[in-house]
């Protein structure tokens, strides 16, 4: 399709084409503006000849409708799609939100390694994305560096946007039967039937785009940079079986076809391997096991890609992928394993020619990413390498949980405190507020110590009545303040992972007191048995030796969140406890000690200070100030506990993360207690994606499209 022809026309009376952004085999994406509102927006529009195609019209409103039904801030937004006639022909076009920025293969091809917080930060978002497109049971089936956009965001950031959901897997969950598979390896069936097979939605797939302008399209829609690394292939077979280990025959013309040239300058037809292929099970073999251009396979630049191709960019590929089996949520989960390694290491764990690159992902381990980097840290490595794992039930079982895994290894102890700190400080008057309400107890039977001691000391020498009244109410008292120190400790390290995981999960949801204290009120019965049940544990185990009372301490160090949050009470809070410790045993007893070292350093400090000391030869009259003033140093505890209980809450939502759960799920937790939202926070609240419901009578109308 000329570059020019369709420049300055106008489909539907909606879209004005301004200039081409970049054109394939499929057709072209041309800047365009809506004429009712004046806004740019991304237009593609697809080669006439595929109209001629009533399959390919189909396939094409299944896709546009695909891609409709994701909305999310991390997804290029598609705003419309239809058909027009222009110049005596029937287009067809899709309508996207028009991006600026690059992609993240650009980046690596100048930066090559990134730091490892910008690879936590872009996997964050491309995993939201992946995961709100899963959950909808749209499978991408190819990403990649070239399909993960980066938008400024005129703030001195960027957000990232995943493209080319166009080729993605669309699970139709209104259709009741189940999907009919073959017994080989190949996805599915060669077509799909009205009983309600899966559908391969991989219609929107460009070809190559050489010889563009400064920007030109990918199948996502977006504009890009010109670049031929990400140009889209599609390959026929290199067998009549679904063994895939050789390179393939070539189905398209020689124009999408890579650089390689012979002795002679003709083509060799070798695709480079790190752009989109579809591979035909169906395929013939040749001797040598190298593409072929028999002239009964070459079609147009695009072919409408059969049901069953196998579809993606073999460096990034799973190896179910490989195999050409159904595809699940795990495949891609695989691919962000791959970009992972590559973000990190400078390179992708297989390369080479594409039958390598596949035998690779199917039969071989990937190379330990520490060989390649050796500043990743070795539990952020190993996340990568479960995501890498040859069996998918051996991954991450979603994209939001392999994010979360890798946010957490990423956060050393030393983010952990530089992240306590950052909260005591802002939030100082509301956390010193709630641990002065939680010491109340503690400040009173402080106070009762000092009143005894000084009654104390006031009696005559020798043994009276009162005298041993005193003794005896200032060991109750004593005790007594001791209990209340450890209800204090407890309640003030509950009420804070409660007010820390909002700050986490909801950082627009004001602080309020309020809501831990609500939190405490609704599950005290609970919170009071299990902490009775903790106590005499570590009680005992520190009066038999004091190693079994500190592995007590280390298990049951997130008891007081795991009641108050998740609303587990006794064995059932223990066992949750243990569970979160095992995740990292080496952290826990770092901070563990820490934990300790601080108020401990804090007393000792405190305690080089004297006050009313006897100097020698002086009369003994205000000796007993040093006492009262170590009762009342005590008191500081009201400062540093609060410190120490926003350590443990973020190292309660660490191990949470480190287990693949979300934060939004813990805060739906503390919802389920306090559901006091207002109308604002409620809507704060709503899932960003919006499935549009189906009628009947739309479902069947698939059914026959199908």
């Amino acid at each position: 399709m000329p570059s020019d022809e369709y420049r300055g026309k106008v489909l539907d009376e909606k879209y004005r084409l301004e200039r081409l952004l970049g054109q394939g085999g499929m057709g072209a994406v041309y800047l365009a503006v809506h004429l009712g509102t004046e806004r740019y927006v991304a237009l593609k529009l697809i080669t006439p000849q595929f109209m001629r195609n009533e399959e390919f019209v189909q396939r094409f409103k299944r896709e546009a409708r695909a891609a409709g039904r994701l909305r999310h801030p991390n997804v290029v937004d598609v705003t419309d799609f239809g058909f027009a006639r222009v110049r005596g022909e029937n287009v067809a076009y899709l309508v996207m939100e028009y991006l600026d920025g690059c992609t993240l293969g650009d980046v690596l091809k100048e930066e090559t390694r990134l730091p490892l917080e910008w690879v936590v930060d872009i996997l964050e978002q491309v995993s939201s994305a992946v995961h709100e497109a899963h959950q909808q049971g749209i499978v991408h089936r190819d990403l990649k560096p070239e399909n993960i956009w980066l938008e400024p965001n005129r703030l001195g950031g960027y957000r990232v946007k995943v493209l080319d959901f166009g080729i993605a897997k669309l699970a139709e969950v209104d259709s009741s039967p189940a999907p009919t598979k073959n017994s080989g390896e190949t996805s599915m069936t060669a077509t799909a039937t009205a009983a309600g097979e899966e559908l391969e939605t991989t219609t929107l797939v460009f070809a190559s785009e050489e010889n563009l302008g400064p920007t030109q399209a990918n199948s996502g829609g977006a504009s890009v940079p010109s670049s031929n690394n990400d140009d889209t292939r599609m390959f026929a077979s290199s067998g009549t079986s679904t063994d895939l280990e050789s390179a393939t025959t070539a189905i398209l013309s020689p124009t999408i076809l890579s650089n390689d040239r012979d002795p002679q300058g003709n083509r060799t037809g070798v695709a480079d391997d790190d752009r989109t292929q579809i591979f035909d099970p169906e395929g013939r073999q040749t001797s040598a096991g190298k593409p072929t251009t028999a002239r009964g396979q070459v079609t147009h630049a695009t072919q409408l890609t059969q049901v069953g191709a196998i579809m993606g960019t073999p460096i990034y590929m799973s190896p179910e992928q490989c195999r050409g089996k159904t595809l699940d949520a795990r495949s891609d989960i695989y691919s962000l394993g791959v970009i992972a390694y590559q973000m990190l290491a400078g390179e992708p764990p297989f390369a080479g020619p594409t039958d390598a690159v596949m035998r690779g992902h199917r039969e071989m381990p990937p190379p330990p990413l520490r060989d390649r980097a050796k500043k990743v840290p070795k539990r952020v490595a190993q996340t990568v390498a479960a995501a890498l794992a040859k069996d998918p039930a051996a991954r991450p079982q979603t994209a939001a949980a392999f994010a979360s895994a890798l946010r957490a290894q990423a956060d050393g102890i030393s983010a952990l405190y530089r992240r306590a700190f950052a909260l005591y400080s802002e939030y100082f008057p509301k956390f010193l507020k709630m641990s002065f309400l939680a010491h109340s107890p503690v400040i009173v039977t402080t106070i009762l110590m000092i009143v005894l001691q000084l009654a104390l000391d006031a009696q005559p020498k020798g043994i009276t009545l009162a005298k041993v009244f005193l003794v005896c109410s200032l060991a109750i008292v004593a005790l007594l303040h001791i209990a209340a120190y450890f209800v204090a400790a407890s309640a003030i390290a509950g009420m804070t992972a409660v007010i820390v995981t909002q700050l986490q999960a909801a950082p627009l949801r004001p602080v309020e007191l309020r809501t831990a204290f609500a939190v405490l009120k609704k599950r005290w019965k609970p919170f009071l048995k299990t902490s009775l049940g903790v106590t005499w544990r570590i009680i005992v185990g520190t009066v038999l030796l004091v190693i079994p009372g500190i592995v007590m301490q280390l298990r049951y160090a997130f008891y007081a969140p795991v009641v108050l949050v998740e609303g587990l009470e006794k064995k059932a809070a223990r066992q949750r406890s243990y569970q979160l410790a095992s995740r990292s045993w080496r952290t826990m007893i770092i901070v563990w000690a820490l934990q300790f070292a601080i108020p401990i350093s804090v007393s000792l400090l405190l305690g080089q200070i004297r006050i009313g000391a006897k100097p020698p030869g002086a009369p003994s009259q205000g000796i007993h100030l040093q006492e009262i003033y170590k009762q009342l140093a005590s008191l500081v505890n009201i400062v540093v506990v609060p410190l120490v209980s926003i350590v443990s809450a973020l190292l309660y939502l660490k191990m949470r993360q480190l287990g693949g759960e979300t934060l939004s799920s813990a805060l739906s937790q503390i919802e389920e207690v306090d559901s006091r939202l207002s109308n604002w926070q409620q809507r704060m609240r709503t899932r960003l994606s919006v499935n549009t419901p189906r009628s009947t009578v739309a479902v069947n109308s698939t059914k026959r499209e199908s």
